[in-house]
Parts: structure tokens; C-alpha cells; sequence
């Protein structure tokens, strides 16, 4: 599981949603990815988005090299609400960790990870892929 890290700070005067329509892809990537923006609640104009990608670090790396316009085109309507951007990673994922109550650390492939839905539709994507006994 990969994750990205990024760290935005809007424009003065523009707003959340100007940034999220901007900001929004056009269309999918192809493997399960899910994506949180959040604004800060020291300065709203600060966002951060964490993006949870199904994905190796070799996949990813081959994937951007094979799309570079799709999240170029993206990015450069992004730019037009921006004012910078202070962070942005990838990085492998290292542990889940509950702390609702007793601190427990989540496998990846417990069910009760918040990653698990991703982790189902990585497995159907890999399965569909594969070819069948018959074949």
C-alpha cells in the first residue's frame, strides 16, 4: 500500500471547494485508490491530502512514468488556486494502529483495516487479470 503525502496551501480568497474542483480527477487511475483532503484547523487555507494507493512502489513508479499528463493536466488546474506546496511524498505503508480504546496495532489484511475495502478491490482487480484454469 502506498501512500501520498501532500501539503497545499491555497491562494488568499480562494476557497475549499475551489481547490476540490480543481483539484478533482478526471477520470480513475485504473487501481483501487481512495483520497482525504482536510483543511486545517489552525488556517483553513492550509490542506492536506492523503491519498491511499493499492498499489506496489514499483507499480506507481511505472504508472506515472506511463501517465504523466493525467495528473500534469490536474495539477496545473490546481496551480490556479495554490499558493504553494509544502510537502509531497510517497510513501510505503509501515502500520495501522487503533486507539479507540486498548491501543491495537491492525494487520494490513485484518478486516477490521480501514484499508480493507481497497485491499478487496486490489484482490479482484489481480483476479480478473489472471488467466482461468480453462483458458
Amino acid at each position: 500500500m502506498i501512500v501520498s503525502v501532500f501539503v497545499r496551501r491555497l491562494k488568499e480568497g480562494a476557497t475549499f471547494e475551489q481547490f476540490e474542483a480543481e483539484w478533482t480527477a478526471d477520470r480513475g487511475y485504473g487501481i483501487p485508490t481512495r483520497v482525504f483532503n482536510a483543511r486545517s484547523l489552525q488556517d483553513e487555507r492550509d490542506v492536506l491530502s492523503i491519498g491511499f494507493v493499492a498499489a506496489t512502489a514499483a507499480e506507481v513508479t511505472q504508472w506515472l512514468a506511463e501517465n504523466p499528463s493525467q495528473d500534469g493536466e490536474r495539477h496545473d488546474r490546481i496551480d490556479t488556486v495554490i499558493e504553494s506546496t509544502t510537502l509531497h511524498g510517497f510513501y510505503n505503508l509501515g502500520s495501522e494502529h487503533d486507539f479507540t480504546t486498548q491501543p491495537v496495532k491492525i494487520g494490513s489484511d485484518a478486516d477490521t483495516s480501514l484499508l480493507a475495502p481497497l485491499q478487496a478491490a486490489r484482490a479482484a482487480l489481480d483476479a480478473r487479470s489472471q488467466p482461468h484454469a480453462s483458458e
